[in-house]
């Protein structure tokens, strides 16, 4: 059985590994072997073997299909992972940072028992248990027209401009996408992207239309949401739809 669970912010996926090409994607992911240690490769071309990994958000990566099953918890890296496991740099062209002499086997665990089960209650429950990696934040707040906008984005019921966002923040264009990728370490239009594809993701864990999906999230037609959405998760959408060992939940 194959599991697909998405909240607010986080998803999670659970069953048989599959393989994907190299590439990258918004999300910050944690990928924990379930019962074999699960294998990564970069842009160097190098096979690594992890029993945890954390990919940040854009870092090229690509995944090994076997006869294990592996977890995958997606994060939003801006209101999620951005404390996360920060302080661990990756070597040039390696895929993830090796996390497992963070995360042992007992909190792997209690991940796995977690999503067994998924609920409403279970992103917290996880949150929890990633807390624990937090690293302390420095005096520095971020830039309020910046955490302003954040929140601006995300509570809009229609998509939201660049320009529109400068001008309630009084800043030129430029200078707004060039303070919001300082302030969260990711592009304007990649943060933009995500959102239009959260919104489309929700709609169609109520309705099954793909189409109205895509438009409902803001995308010029349904092959570019499909195209961001298997990106992001590495799988098609339709693929939530027909498959029927294919357990989806969307909170």
């Amino acid at each position: 059985m194959r599991s697909f669970t998405i909240w607010n912010n986080l998803a999670a996926y659970s069953g048989p590994s599959f393989a994907t090409k190299r590439h990258s994607h918004f999300f910050a992911q944690l990928c924990l072997a379930n019962q074999h240690p699960l294998r990564l490769r970069g842009r160097n071309g190098v096979w690594r073997e992890y029993q945890a990994a954390y990919i940040p958000s854009g870092v090229s990566h690509e995944t090994e299909q076997s006869d294990y099953p592996f977890t995958l918890i997606l994060m939003d890296p801006v209101t999620v992972a951005s404390r996360i496991f920060q302080g661990h740099t990756i070597a040039n062209g390696e895929p993830a940072v090796d996390v497992g002499d963070l995360l042992n086997s007992r909190a792997i665990q209690d991940l796995f028992a977690i999503l067994s089960a998924p609920g409403i209650q279970s992103r917290n429950d996880i949150l929890q248990i990633l807390g624990t990696f937090e690293k302390p934040v420095s005096n520095a707040r971020i830039d309020p027209r910046i955490a302003s906008s954040l929140e601006y984005i995300s509570n809009a019921e229609d998509q939201v401009s660049l320009k529109a966002l400068a001008s309630r923040a009084e800043l030129s264009p430029g200078r707004f996408r060039h303070l919001f990728r300082e302030q969260t370490g990711i592009a304007f239009s990649g943060y933009r992207l995500w959102v239009k594809t959260r919104k489309a993701i929700t709609f169609l864990g109520q309705r099954p239309e793909l189409i109205d999906a895509a438009f409902e999230g803001g995308f010029s037609d349904q092959a570019h949401f499909s195209r961001i959405f298997r990106r992001s998760f590495g799988m098609a959408p339709s693929e939530l739809r027909k498959n029927s060992l294919f357990r989806v939940q969307i909170f």
